[in-house]
């Protein structure tokens, strides 16, 4: 038996951690059951897809976090119109 290490990880992040993993061993699996001459195309094949949808669920899961802090904070302010810039001039030599 192989020896284990224990570690902690913040819980929201442990199914993340168990797919990373996961794709670990099945690169291993697949690297030594793959036929003679196709190892290194059959492991880049797998994790170039494995790879490109774990980063779109990290992708997604960073989205949806800045979302709910966004929503916490409230609604942003509604824009608001300039006052007419006659009302606003300050007072100069030529308008006095």
């Amino acid at each position: 038996m192989k020896p284990t290490v224990t570690i902690e990880i913040p819980a929201d992040r442990e199914a993340l951690v168990r797919q990373l993993l996961a794709l670990h061993d099945e690169m291993e699996h697949l690297a030594l059951s793959a036929a003679d001459g196709t190892v290194l195309d059959a492991c880049e094949t797998a994790i170039l897809q494995k790879g490109r949808d774990l980063n779109t669920k990290i992708l997604a899961d960073a989205v949806a976090r800045r979302v709910e802090a966004a929503e916490k904070k409230g609604r942003r302010s509604a824009s608001v119109r300039a006052v007419d810039s006659r009302k606003t001039v300050g007072v100069t030599r030529g308008n006095l």
